[in-house]
């Protein structure tokens, strides 16, 4: 098993009787209970189990939005109020950055498995008090608490990836699972309209979450397998130990105490990690921000959808006034640019990454003499993607307003967001390929900001088009992306620099 190789240690802990003879690892390279020779079966059915997962939590987050007046009214919120309607999408948000904070770090203590089936039983029983919530107030808590429960999926689902493939050929399975995280909250937005409009009252919306959450949760406890190589490990030598009666048994990852049993330190350095990585290792930082824009003005996108073509104008904006069960078709630019972003990202990114592989070995790099820019191979794609989100954006500004037709800002949303997928997609694998066995705080990290952003953005989002219009504010956000657009050909002559940069140590 491949080590760490980031800006940490090359070695997850120290154990402390290195007798070879007592050193538990995989049967050679073809063990078959490594993730990684898994049968493809095998592999794909864990892939379908966290992507469903990491689909359900995004639609949930955004699945309020086409409901969010019904629901300001029924709690008695002023019309006039721009911000409190938007509460419990916003609070969503901000639960789904805190949760991976210590969600990703326990999966590398406990395991894959455990951290999904735990949150995502929690996430199914919540719903159902989202759905029973008496006032705004209680929503909005049920909501953040909701947001933290799903957010397992999304932050450990693209580590999981790394477990079972290699970095040449995991381009597909993480193209297919992170369709989830973007792609989800758009489905969210679709079916959204139609349960509303279907039952005419929002409370089954977060019903039918709970639904779908438990239907997941039962899958994935008979068909979900445990991935994470250092946990089967650690597992291993312990089966070893009791069955041979010699504690002397141990494996590469035990903990780092006489008895390789887990300790209050090891615990405390483990849930700190991801905050840690985020701080102190300059390539997570920077991935981070970049992430966290461009995923911050999806959001503002979806929540502020609703008013363009809302049944009457709000807010004093213009409005394609479509009636009230249609109002969630307004998603499907978002859906389908997310599908076309993840087919390219599936058909693409490995054979991108092969080419590049390739290149380097014609310049003399080989597994001795690696290229200390592999895992920048990632980047001439997402150049690509990153190009495609301001100007999806700027079709929009120019586009949104009522004598146009409505399609045309429905086609910015779609070059919009197939190109957030295709950069979100390559930042996520990235992270992977850097990091290895601590992916997962790693992305842990860049989840918080991203969610933060996220939440900042879905509050302001009405308030900001309510102050600048369509087009104005629009035309704010494609500069900001602008800006950023040059960053993956930045990464890709400066990422080896960058990664060595910082303090973080494993």
């Amino acid at each position: 098993m491949k080590p760490a190789n980031g800006n940490g240690s090359s070695r997850l802990t120290a154990c402390v009787n290195l007798d070879p003879a007592y050193f538990i690892t995989w049967e050679g390279l073809a063990d078959s209970e490594n993730p990684r020779n898994w049968s493809a079966t095998r592999k794909w059915r864990n892939v379908i189990l966290v992507s469903l997962q990491s689909l359900l939590s995004p639609m949930a987050s955004v699945i309020l939005t086409t409901a969010s007046m019904t629901i300001a009214q029924d709690f008695g919120v002023a019309q006039s109020d721009a911000y409190t309607p938007t509460l419990p999408t916003a609070l969503f948000m901000l639960g789904f950055g805190f949760g991976p904070l210590y969600l990703a770090p326990l999966s590398e203590i406990y395991g894959r498995r455990i951290v999904f089936m735990v949150c995502f039983a929690f996430f199914a029983i919540l719903n159902v008090a989202c759905a029973v919530a008496p006032n705004m107030a209680s929503l909005s808590v049920f909501r953040f608490l909701c947001g933290m429960a799903g957010s397992a999926g999304p932050s450990i689902g693209g580590g999981t990836m790394g477990d079972m493939f290699e970095p040449g050929k995991r381009g597909k399975a993480q193209s297919v699972y992170t369709f989830g995280p973007t792609g989800g909250a758009a489905v969210g937005g679709v079916i959204g309209g139609f349960i509303l409009h279907g039952t005419g009252n929002w409370r089954w919306l977060p019903g039918v979450m709970a639904i779908a959450g438990g239907i997941i949760c039962l899958l994935s406890f008979l068909f979900l397998q445990e991935t994470y190589a250092p946990f089967l490990l650690r597992q291993k030598a312990a089966r070893r130990r009791l069955s041979a009666g010699d504690r002397r048994y141990h494996s590469e990852f035990d903990f780092k105490s006489a008895a390789g049993r887990l300790t209050y330190r090891h615990i405390l350095s483990t849930i700190t990690r991801a905050a840690r990585m985020l701080f102190t290792s300059s390539i997570t930082a920077v991935m981070a921000v970049y992430l966290a824009v461009i995923y911050g003005i999806l959001y503002l996108h979806l929540v502020t959808l609703p008013l363009l073509f809302s049944p009457e104008p709000i807010y004093g904006l213009p409005s394609y006034r479509w009636p009230s069960e249609l109002t969630g078709l307004s998603y499907l630019g978002t859906g389908i640019g997310s599908v076309l972003g993840s087919a390219l990202g599936a058909f693409f990114l490995n054979r991108s990454y092969l080419s590049m592989t390739v290149r380097a070995v014609r310049k003399g790099f080989n597994d001795t003499n690696p290229d200390p820019r592999r895992p920048e191979y990632r980047m001439p794609f997402m150049q690509i993607g990153a190009a495609l989100v301001p100007a999806g954006l700027l079709i929009f500004a120019f586009t949104a307003r009522e004598d146009t037709p409505w399609i045309a800002p429905l086609i910015g949303a779609t070059v919009f967001s197939a190109g957030m997928l295709m950069t979100y997609i390559c930042v996520i694998t990235y992270l992977v390929d850097v990091f290895e066995n601590f992916s997962a705080s790693a992305l842990a990290a860049i989840t918080l900001t991203r969610s933060l952003l996220a939440f900042a953005f879905s509050f302001i989002g009405n308030g900001l088009y309510r102050s600048l219009g369509y087009q104005w504010g629009t035309l704010l956000l494609t500069f900001l992306c602008a800006v950023l657009t040059p960053l993956p050909a930045l990464f890709y002559y400066f990422g080896p620099k960058i990664r060595s940069m910082g303090k973080f140590q494993v």
